[in-house]
């Protein structure tokens, strides 16, 4: 029987074959053939390299997401330090050693966050939330900038500080609120 021209090109071009061989318990092997037409495999295919393509957002979205909420533990951390320090009743003397190891512990911290390295988020995502990102990671490296304090900066250093630390850990939240909205969206 022949084919109007129509029905040769909607008709299907087998062109892929599947072989699969099961083993069964009886040592038994049974195979399976099975044809399937060129665009149903081409489909696959393409299935295949979308789902790859989101597998990788999707991780390094949450890579960039766990860097964020690490980086903004550490800044918790370091407000809390500085909050001992303006806080504290009767205010601490200058020399106080309390003060000073307090001023110290804010200074480690601010060495680990300065050392983490917080993966910016993949390029359709990023697109979005640059302004954000690069006014939270203009340091050197793209690290997170934080005011540094030597140990013995007045209160008033310690309050600015305080304050800049407020804005970095709002900005990260913003960030994460953002990646969050850009994805819901998708």
């Amino acid at each position: 029987m022949q084919q109007s021209g129509v029905q040769q090109v909607l008709a299907p071009k087998w062109s892929q074959q599947q072989d699969a061989s099961i083993k069964a318990l009886g040592g038994d092997t049974v195979s399976i053939k099975v044809d399937l037409p060129q665009n149903t495999v081409d489909i696959l295919k393409r299935i295949g390299s979308a789902s790859d393509i989101l597998n990788s957002l999707a991780t390094n979205l949450r890579q960039s997401n766990e860097g964020l909420s690490a980086a903004n533990a550490v800044t918790a951390k370091m407000k809390a330090s500085l909050d001992k320090v303006v806080k504290d009743y009767p205010p601490f003397s200058l020399d106080d050693s309390g003060r000073m190891e307090q001023l110290m512990d804010y200074a480690s911290l601010r060495k680990q966050l300065q050392s983490m390295m917080i993966p910016a988020p993949p390029q359709p995502v990023y697109e979005k939330v640059k302004h954000l990102w690069e006014g939270l990671t203009g340091g050197t490296g793209g690290t997170v900038q934080v005011p540094s304090l030597p140990h013995d900066a007045p209160d008033t250093h310690v309050r600015a500080a305080l304050q800049q630390l407020d804005g970095i850990s709002s900005q990260m939240t913003l960030v994460q609120e953002t990646m969050a909205n850009l994805v819901m969206k998708a």
